[in-house]
C-alpha cells in the first residue's frame, strides 16, 4: 500500500507500468494489485482512513490434514501398492493422499522381482562366463571369444487376441465379431529368432 501511494503521479494515479512491477515483486496477479488500488482511491475520495486489510473473519478455509509419518511406516507394504488402498489404510480421502504425494511426503517406488539363484546356479553362470574367455600364453592375458560359431536363440510367446479390445469405427461400419472356445485358455503364437555373428569364408 505504501509503495502505491508513493508512486502516484501528478494526476493522482500510479505511474505507468508500476502495477505490473508490484505484482511481479510480490508474486501476485495484476488484478489483485488493481483491486487494492481501487480501494485506496475510493477511500481517499471519501476522506476515510485507508485500510486494505482482508475483511474475511474467522478461519480461512478448512485446515489440512497433517501427514502422520509413524502411522504411514506402520502400514503393511501390501496395503501401500495403490493410492486408494493407502488412503483406506490411513483413514483419509484419496484426494488427501494425492495432496501428500504432491508435497513429496512419500515417494513412488517400482519394485522388480529378482531371480532366486542357488549356489549351483551361480557356479554354472561363472563357468559359462569363463568358457567365453581365451587365455593367451604369450601375453598371459585373457581375451573374449569372438563367438563366430555361436548362435543365440530367443523365443517369445504372444496371445493371438485379447479378451477386451477397443476399436474405433465409423458410424456405419460393422462391429467386429470375435469368438473363441475359452477365454481362460487363449491360444498363443511363438516367435523364434536366431542371432549369430556374420561368418566370412576365405
Amino acid at each position: 500500500m505504501h509503495e502505491l501511494l508513493t508512486s502516484l503521479n501528478s494526476n493522482g494515479k500510479p505511474q505507468h507500468g508500476f502495477i505490473n512491477e508490484i505484482a511481479k515483486k510480490y508474486d501476485l496477479h495484476r488484478r489483485t494489485i488493481e483491486r487494492i488500488w481501487r480501494q485506496i482511491r475510493d477511500q481517499k475520495k471519501n476522506e476515510v482512513p485507508i485500510n486494505v486489510n482482508n475483511k474475511k473473519t474467522g478461519t480461512k478455509g478448512r485446515a489440512s490434514i497433517p501427514f502422520d509419518e509413524n502411522k504411514f511406516k506402520s502400514i503393511e507394504k501390501v496395503k501401500k501398492t495403490t493410492l486408494r488402498s493407502l488412503s483406506r489404510a490411513m483413514g483419509v480421502s484419496h484426494t488427501t493422499v494425492c495432496r501428500w504425494k504432491k508435497k513429496k511426503y512419500f515417494r513412488k517406488h517400482t519394485n522388480a522381482i529378482k531371480p532366486l539363484l542357488t549356489d549351483k546356479n551361480k557356479l554354472d553362470r561363472l563357468i559359462f562366463c569363463l568358457s567365453s574367455c581365451i587365455f593367451d600364453e604369450q601375453t598371459s592375458n585373457f581375451t573374449f571369444n569372438e563367438m563366430s560359431n555361436v548362435v543365440h536363440i530367443d523365443e517369445k510367446l504372444f496371445y493371438i487376441t485379447r479378451t477386451q479390445q477397443t476399436f474405433y469405427l465409423t458410424q456405419d461400419e460393422l462391429e467386429p465379431h470375435r469368438e473363441i472356445q475359452s477365454k481362460r485358455f487363449i491360444p498363443k503364437i511363438m516367435f523364434m529368432c536366431a542371432v549369430a555373428r556374420p561368418i566370412f569364408s576365405s
